[in-house]
C-alpha cells in the first residue's frame, strides 16, 4: 500500500525549496520581514520545523528549547534543508500519518491532519524568505485559499499566546495572499510585526 502524504504539504515544501534554492549567496544576512531575523534565520526556522515533523512522525520526544536557527541552516542552507526534508519524508509512513500528536495550545489531531494545515507556516515563511532575498513573493494561489481559512481559525489563538503579531489592515479589494499575510502581521510592502 502506498503512503499518501498530503499533496498540499508537498507542494508547499516544493515552493519553499524553490525560493531557498534561488536565494543569492550574498543575501543570507539580509533582513527579513520578521523583526530581528535575516534570511538565514528564516531558512533555519523552517528547516527546524521539518525536524519537528520528523520527530513527531518517528514518535520521538521534542526538545524543550528551540534550536539556533543559523546552526540548523548551517553553511549550506539548501543542502541542510534537502537533507532534513529527505529524512522527514522517510518517516512519514502510514502508521506515522495516522498517529495522534499534541500541538501547541493542547490541540490533539493526527499527523496527517496537522500536515494538511502546515502549508500555512510554509507559505508565510516562503514569502518572508522571498522578500529577504529579493525574489518574487507570489505564492501558489491554490494553496493560499485553504491556508487563509486555516489562518482565520488559528491566528487569534496564536496572537493570544504571543506567537503571532498584530494584524495589518488591508483594503477591501485585497486578494487572498494579501489577507493571509496581513493576518500574520505582514503587509505587501514587506513590513512585519512578528
Amino acid at each position: 500500500m502506498s503512503v499518501v502524504i498530503p499533496e498540499q504539504f508537498v507542494r508547499a515544501l516544493d515552493g519553499f525549496e524553490a525560493v531557498l534554492a534561488a536565494a543569492p549567496a550574498d543575501r543570507w544576512l539580509s533582513p527579513s520581514p520578521c523583526e530581528g531575523w535575516a534570511a538565514i534565520d528564516v531558512a533555519g526556522h523552517v528547516t527546524a520545523g521539518l525536524l519537528v515533523v520528523e520527530m513527531r512522525a518517528a514518535g520521538r520526544p521534542l526538545p524543550q528549547d528551540d534550536p539556533d536557527w543559523r546552526e540548523v541552516a548551517g553553511e549550506d542552507p539548501v543542502a541542510s534543508w534537502r537533507e532534513v526534508r529527505t529524512r522527514m519524508t522517510a518517516e512519514l509512513t502510514q502508521e506515522a500519518l495516522d498517529r495522534q500528536v499534541e500541538l501547541a495550545l493542547g490541540l490533539r489531531i493526527t499527523l496527517r491532519e496537522w500536515l494538511e494545515q502546515y502549508p500555512l507556516e510554509l507559505l508565510v515563511h516562503t514569502w518572508d524568505l522571498a522578500q529577504a532575498t529579493g525574489q518574487s513573493g507570489v505564492l501558489d494561489a491554490d494553496l493560499v485559499g485553504p491556508a487563509l481559512e486555516t489562518a482565520r481559525r488559528m491566528a487569534p489563538r496564536g496572537r493570544e499566546a504571543g506567537m503571532v503579531g498584530p494584524e495589518v489592515a488591508v483594503s477591501g479589494d485585497a486578494d487572498d495572499q494579501a489577507r493571509l499575510l496581513a493576518l500574520f502581521g505582514r503587509s505587501p510592502a514587506g513590513d512585519a510585526h512578528v
